[in-house]
This record gives C-alpha cells, sequence and structure tokens, in this order.
C-alpha cells in the first residue's frame, strides 16, 4: 500500500501522473496519488485540477507558500498508506517498472532513493549552468551513492515508511534549500538505514541558468546559523572553514562582491565554468558572513 505524493509549484503535472497511475494500477498494489499545489498561479491550478478525474487520485489547494519543506510534512499527514513515494513534479520514470522496484524494495525502518538522470540532447542555451551541474556533480549512480548514502540523500524521488517519516520530518525553518540535506542528517541521527537503488527518474530542468543562481543564492543563506551543524554534510561549509582558518574570509567576501557580475556572465552563458560556480557559493557565503549584522 503506497501513497505517491508530489509538491508543486507552476508545473503542469498532468504527463508525470499520467505515466505514475498506468503504472500503478499495473502493479495491483492499493494505491493514492496525491498532488498538492503550493499556491500556483490559476493557469496551473485550473490545469492541475484534473487530477481529481482519476481514481485513487487528490489535488489539493495551498492558497499561501509553504515551501518544500513544510508542503512536504503536509503531504505525509493527508497520507493514508504506510509507505510514501516523493516525487518531485519536474520528474519522470525513466522506466515502465519504476514503481514496482519501488514496491519490491520496500521495507520497515528503511528509505530507499531511487536517483535521478538528465536528457543530454536539445540542452536550452539559457538554462546550461543547471544541465551541468546536474550531469557533472548530482547525477550518481547507486554504487556512487551508497559510498556516502546520508550526505547523498536529495528529496527528488525517494520511497520512506510513514511512520518513519513522521518520526523525523522536515525542519520548516528551511523554506528553499539545503532542507533535503538536513533531512538526511536527521536519518542518520535517528538510525533509519538509507538504500540507494538505480531506479531514476528523469529531472527534467525548466528554470534558466539565471534562476538557479536566485535559487542558490537563498539555498546559501540558509546555511548561515548552521555552520557547525551541518558540517560533515555539505563542502561549501567545509571550504568556508578552511578559508576562515586562514584569515581570508574578508578577501574572499571583497573578491566575491567586486567580480560578481563577471562571474554571473560567465555562469549564465553557453559555456559556464563549474570551479567558477563554486566560488560564487563560497565567495557568497563569505559574503554574508561579513555582512552579518
Amino acid at each position: 500500500m503506497i501513497s505517491i505524493l508530489i509538491p508543486t509549484y507552476n508545473s503542469d503535472c498532468l504527463l508525470l501522473i499520467e505515466m505514475l497511475y498506468k503504472q500503478v494500477i499495473s502493479s495491483s498494489v492499493r494505491f493514492e496519488i496525491i498532488l498538492a499545489d503550493d499556491a500556483s498561479s490559476e493557469e496551473y491550478r485550473q490545469i492541475n485540477k484534473k487530477v481529481n478525474d482519476l481514481p485513487y487520485c487528490k489535488y489539493l489547494q495551498c492558497e499561501e507558500n509553504l515551501g518544500p519543506a513544510r508542503i512536504r510534512n503536509y503531504l505525509a499527514e493527508q497520507a493514508q498508506y504506510p509507505y510514501l513515494l516523493f516525487l518531485d513534479s519536474d520528474v519522470l520514470p525513466v522506466e515502465d517498472d519504476f514503481i514496482t522496484k519501488y514496491i519490491e524494495s520496500a521495507k520497515s525502518n528503511r528509505v530507499v532513493c531511487g536517483g535521478f538522470i538528465y536528457k543530454k540532447d536539445n540542452i536550452p542555451s539559457d538554462a546550461v549552468l543547471r544541465f551541468k551541474y546536474g550531469m557533472q556533480v548530482e547525477e550518481q549512480s547507486a554504487a556512487e551513492r551508497n559510498n556516502k548514502p546520508y550526505q547523498c540523500f536529495i528529496s527528488m524521488n525517494f520511497l520512506i515508511p510513514k511512520d518513519v517519516f513522521m518520526k523525523v520530518r522536515f525542519n520548516e525553518s528551511f523554506h528553499l534549500g539545503y532542507e533535503d540535506t538536513l533531512f538526511g542528517m536527521h536519518l542518520e541521527q535517528n538510525g533509519i538505514l538509507i538504500e540507494h537503488i538505480d531506479n531514476p527518474v528523469y529531472h527534467c530542468v525548466t528554470e534558466t541558468s539565471q534562476q538557479f543562481l536566485l535559487k542558490i543564492k537563498r539555498a546559501v543563506a540558509n546555511l548561515i546559523g548552521h555552520e557547525e551543524e551541518m558540517l560533515d554534510y555539505v563542502k561549501l561549509l567545509r571550504w568556508h572553514r578552511m578559508i576562515k582558518q586562514l584569515y581570508m574570509q574578508s578577501l574572499t567576501a571583497s573578491l566575491f562582491n567586486g567580480l560578481e557580475p563577471y562571474i554571473k556572465n560567465n555562469l549564465v552563458s553557453a559555456n559556464p565554468s563549474l570551479n567558477l560556480f563554486a566560488f560564487y557559493k563560497l565567495g557568497y557565503i563569505c559574503y554574508l558572513h561579513k555582512n552579518k549584522k
């Protein structure tokens, strides 16, 4: 028995839900699909309301934007079945046995992460940074992810027993950014096993490089005040600690402040540098600390 839970914001989810529905119907397992709309525009509300036309599927409308942590907690509270499959709204299953693999992998007191991949063709020219970072840094096989199972937890595609989720939950003080990293850390602290398997979804990127950089800035800002707590889980924080130990935080912050427009020009180009992107994040966290009141 499985509850498939999808938070969404300004995305057309009908194709995803149709694909999932077809698979789960043929699996003969009891199920529900719940789509929670996080205060999207009216255009997307009208599209996604059609989910209610499918048996065992439900559309929930939030009138205020909750953010990814709160809306996932809300979805879990609404679910009626003992296993929760969380999927982001900008994904599509890669294989036809996607649901079956999860059902076969489900066990109590264990989280199962399927991973994600990117389609390498037809990358939009204004979204190269997001694709490049995703393909070269985030996209990993199950074997790679199982080397550091908790640090590699990403909430895009995972199965979790409901009683385990309700024990851990997402930290709602993290509105956007690193909330999944913190969730993985809390799983480890609570002795919950994570198994990574090769059961990927396609991550169908819709954001431009400009939008991705804005999201990264919000995510980095979320780390302020949690540096020691999350040090072992976030490489950026370990780099930042080294910069501080070398008494280079002020210099790095000043370099970032002066060079940001030039770095940004590269990052939104058709050939962005991931090294510059790494410095962009490091420089920004130094800048935030230098200007912290």
